[in-house]
């Protein structure tokens, strides 16, 4: 909109007939649009929406009334109110055209001030309570979407901690088996990193939800300070890492990357990765590929399901479900596809900012 004013569409075959309107509705806070014939008037109502049309009513070429006619075969002139205006009137007559072409009200010329100002104050005040309806609902379902949006960002931190924290007691688990069996006492850093591991999660996940209940958007994030954090924790992996990256993200990216990692040294039992890092415009392209076991074509659109898991070493099913609603919260995209000779590839696609 150009402005919130009410737009007013005065048509008149004779300009001074127009000026003449102006004048009367001068106090009126309103923009007046002007049209000096039936067609003229047809195309100001394709491109304006308008409050209320004071419409003359003998004009040569195309009258008033096959003016309105045309006019409201348009939708969203349906609901527009027309006073029609006519120098020559015959009570019954005229009512019965103007309300067969659409219109709502008729005044005769020469204008009473009165009379017309009260009429198209009627109209306007109508006009008004409309549009304050019109953004109250827009308002509200404003407001519904956002909720919405924060239940299902809140729903994904949920599934967050528990795939995450589980793993990662599934880790203190194994390794007190280990100590108890060698006594090892090396081995129970893993337990703190495991542990520390795991109230950086719930610390991170803290976050989120403070920015979702400020309303707060996605911010700069630096992809590879993410990336190095996660495979440093992996050092039985060869990893190569090519290019730099900021993307639009939150800190839920770091399990995205990390629920990847795992999957692919878990369950497709890579110890090799390789991760390419492209800038195309305002996008970032992560190619995260593996040489571990390939994923097969009639399952690759299904691994991104809640609760679906596949093979011996299949999990929780809910590793790459996080990765996808991670994703989809950053409007990126996802693909999978085969490393020959072995392998997965997996192209992540997010908003670059630098």
């Amino acid at each position: 909109m150009e402005n919130s004013k009410p737009k007013i569409l005065i048509v008149d075959d004779k300009i001074e007939n127009l000026i003449a309107l102006e004048t009367l509705l001068q106090d009126f806070d309103i923009d007046f649009i002007r049209a000096l014939s039936g067609k003229e008037a047809i195309v100001k109502t394709s491109k304006y929406y308008f409050a209320l049309i004071i419409m003359d009513v003998q004009m040569p070429e195309m009258d008033g009334f096959e003016t309105v006619r045309r006019i409201k075969k348009d939708k969203k002139n349906k609901l527009i109110p027309i006073i029609f205006v006519s120098a020559v009137y015959s009570r019954d007559y005229y009512n019965i055209k103007g309300v067969e072409a659409g219109g709502v009200d008729f005044i005769t010329k020469p204008l009473i001030t009165n009379i017309l100002t009260g009429k198209v104050r009627i109209f306007l005040d109508m006009y008004n309570h409309k549009v304050e309806l019109e953004n109250e609902i827009e308002l509200r379902k404003k407001t519904q979407k956002e909720l919405e949006e924060h239940r299902e960002h809140l729903k994904l931190i949920n599934k967050i901690l528990r795939h995450d924290i589980l793993n990662n007691l599934s880790v203190v688990i194994s390794t007190l088996r280990l100590y108890k069996a060698d006594h090892d006492e090396s081995i129970l850093e893993n337990i703190k990193k495991s542990t520390e591991k795991s109230v950086e999660l719930i610390n991170r996940m803290r976050g989120i939800e403070t920015a979702i209940s400020s309303r707060k958007g996605l911010k700069p994030i630096d992809l590879n300070k993410v990336i190095n954090k996660i495979i440093a924790a992996k050092p039985d992996v060869e990893f190569n890492i090519k290019g730099r990256a900021q993307v639009l993200a939150d800190e839920s990216i770091s399990s995205l990357f990390d629920n990847i990692i795992n999957n692919a040294v878990i369950h497709g039992k890579a110890d090799k990765i390789n991760i390419t890092i492209n800038r195309k415009q305002n996008k970032c392209e992560i190619r995260i590929a593996d040489n571990g076991c390939s994923i097969p074509d009639n399952i690759k659109e299904k691994v991104f399901m809640e609760g679906f898991s596949f093979g011996k070493t299949g999990g929780s099913g809910l590793g790459l479900y996080i990765v996808k609603k991670i994703i989809d919260k950053y409007e990126g995209e996802i693909l999978i596809e085969d490393n020959k000779p072995d392998g997965a590839i997996i192209t992540i696609s997010l908003q670059n900012i630098g």
